[in-house]
């Protein structure tokens, strides 16, 4: 009987980590300043926002008006905070985005305009004293709101550190038994999007070798960085999706931009590409009729899309939500699988020893897929570009709202009217995140139709870097195409979305943009080079905790959809919710899932469909 020390010193560490957090969250920072609101009235204020007092001097006559935006409403109009201001007024205003105040007199004249970035829970007194004179005073300094986010990478910093010291002398001293972390379980486990059970070329392409190849050859094991890879993105969906500490880069972009929250979806959509490839590849090595094959992707696909259909929703049928992320998961399997199935490339046989393509075979065994695909994209770019529908403006990918008064029920324009009209208003999502700050009325579903396409189109990158897989035997082959992939992908987005992702076609994951699937890609491409390297290649890395989850990503996922209002995941906090509370709580519930689906490994527990 083998001692499995890692695996319970990892967690015990990630137990004790949270623990030590979780103290640590408690304590708030203190406020101390004469002359201003009392601490109970600042703390009492919500997250990510101040208080702004509104003050005149005897130089203005009669009343004004005060605006206000912040620069994450991308092309809004000024909002009234105040109407008809003629004494000293309290407001809150939000600090994530710098926030610009405008006012007017009673004529409609402007006095002044001030942009600023305040300061969580700070106290500050915009002074309007008359025609272009404004000052903007802080009377209390603002909480740090990212002294929690310090804490958890203080306390994981240290408690990996001492575990790794710990390691390194229980091996020393011969205290610590040998273990592989995929031992005796190489049968059982079978990855649910795909079972990345194979590091070798096909059969046949091992001739067709680069001069500069310098690494052994690998010998035919499961892909470990794979588990880690899709535990990666699993652990962080979990997080965000648990509220992420309340901070605005764990929540998806309100509407153009890119978020630590909008990696994770394309990032397992992608790597679903990847284990599709190699599945695909096994199966057609034990030679698995094509009508059982044709079987498993309509099976599969439907479990998929029916286990969306229960997470995502209530008994509720009048508001049923058919679109979701995992019946976006079930689309693009189908199409990316049944392009597998029926354009079926020979990687060991149509291409010459010599041909001047062979440094990109990988690329050219797959030109009828890619064919394709580029349509596919190309359906989509029509559609949203060059279509006029619902009375919206031709080619408009805007929220609507406040960012464009003409449009504004043209939320997601064809994207948004496609699916208000396909699936119905009441039967997508009703609060997209831009409905808040671009005050939308109209149902948006990020996970609508139209964006199949080009989530699929991302699927089929992973698809491409799973035939690298396959073509090329060695390690620097692989990685360096993989590099090359994120440079040739991060490039394209540039181009596309501009400097500041102000051009033609922005970084959206609300409309899944062109540009959006080809940064998220060329992410991918480096986050798997990173842990193939780390964990395959080098092996300084065995992938705890993220392996583990991975390896069980769909009972993982759903689990955590269905159980993550509940306690541990989640609890109830008395007063107003801070970040510090919040990140603990987030921390804790994301370090139970990981604590579970290690205790599933142990047990040998393996969900697939």
């Amino acid at each position: 009987m083998e001692i499995r020390l890692d695996g319970h010193i990892t967690f015990m560490a990630f137990s004790i980590m949270f623990l030590v957090l979780a103290l640590l969250s408690t304590r708030r920072l203190g406020l101390a300043s004469l002359h201003s609101p009392s601490k109970s009235d600042l703390e009492s204020l919500p997250m990510d926002t101040a208080l702004l007092q509104l003050s005149l001097t005897s130089n203005i006559k009669g009343k004004v008006d005060v605006f206000g935006i912040s620069s994450n409403c991308h092309g809004c109009t000024f909002q009234p905070l105040v109407k008809n201001l003629n004494h000293s007024l309290n407001i809150t205003v939000e600090t994530n985005f710098p926030f610009t105040i405008f006012v007017k007199n009673s004529k409609g004249t402007l006095v002044c305009k001030n942009q600023t970035q305040f300061g969580e829970h700070g106290f500050y007194i915009y002074t309007i004293h008359g025609p272009d004179s404004c000052s903007l005073i802080g009377k209390r300094d603002p909480d740090n709101a990212y002294l929690p986010l310090l804490f958890a990478f203080l306390v994981t910093f240290g408690v990996a550190l001492t575990w790794l010291v710990l390691l390194y002398l229980l091996r020393k001293y011969n205290l610590l038994v040998s273990w592989e972390l995929f031992h005796d379980t190489e049968s059982l486990i079978n990855a649910d999007l795909g079972s990345p059970n194979f590091n070798g070329p096909v059969d046949g392409s091992a001739h067709h070798i680069d001069h500069d190849e310098l690494r052994e050859k690998p010998k035919k094991q499961r892909l470990k960085s794979l588990d880690t890879f899709r535990g990666i993105a699993l652990t962080i969906m979990i997080f965000v999706n648990s509220g992420g500490g309340g901070y605005y880069f764990f929540k998806h972009a309100r509407w153009n931009g890119l978020t630590v929250a909008d990696l994770v979806f394309p990032w397992f959509m992608w790597i679903m590409g990847v284990s599709m490839t190699i599945s695909f590849q096994s199966m057609r090595r034990r030679q698995v009729r094509p009508i059982t094959i044709f079987t498993k992707i309509i099976r599969r696909t439907l479990i998929l899309f029916a286990l969306g259909l229960f997470v995502s929703n209530y008994a509720d049928l009048a508001h049923y939500r058919i679109p979701g992320v995992l019946q976006r998961f079930a689309a693009c399997y189908f199409i990316i699988a049944m392009l597998q199935l029926v354009i079926n490339p020979r990687i060991d046989s149509i291409l010459p020893v010599a041909a001047w393509w062979n440094p990109i075979r990988d690329v050219v065994a797959l030109w009828g897929q890619w064919l394709v695909m580029v349509g596919l994209l190309a359906i989509y770019i029509i559609i949203t570009f060059a279509l006029k529908l619902g009375g919206c403006p031709r080619g408009y990918v805007g929220p609507g709202g406040l960012a464009k008064l003409d449009a504004y029920n043209c939320t997601g324009g064809n994207a948004g009217y496609i699916d208000r009209h396909f699936f119905g208003p009441n039967h997508i999502y009703g609060h997209p995140t831009c409905m808040e700050t671009y005050k939308t009325k109209v149902p948006y579903d990020p996970e609508g139709a139209l964006g199949t396409l080009t989530s699929a189109f991302l699927v089929f990158l992973g698809v491409q870097a799973g035939y690298t897989l396959h073509t090329f035997p060695y390690h620097i082959s692989r990685t360096k195409r993989w590099i090359i992939w994120s440079l040739i992908l991060g490039s394209i987005t540039l181009a596309l979305a501009g400097k500041n992702n102000d051009s033609f076609i922005p970084i959206n994951k609300n409309l899944w943009s062109v540009s959006f699937i080809f940064v998220t890609g060329g992410m991918a491409f480096l986050l798997l080079t990173f842990c193939y390297v780390t964990v395959d290649v080098l092996r300084w890395w065995n992938g705890a905790p993220f392996c583990y989850p991975g390896m069980n990503s769909i009972l993982v996922y759903v689990g955590s959809e269905i159980l993550g209002r509940y306690f541990p995941f989640s609890w109830n906090v008395s007063g107003q919710v801070q970040h510090a509370e919040l990140l603990a709580m987030n921390l804790v519930g994301t370090a139970v899932w990981l604590i579970i689906s290690y205790y599933l490994y142990s047990i040998k527990f393996f969900v697939k469909i």
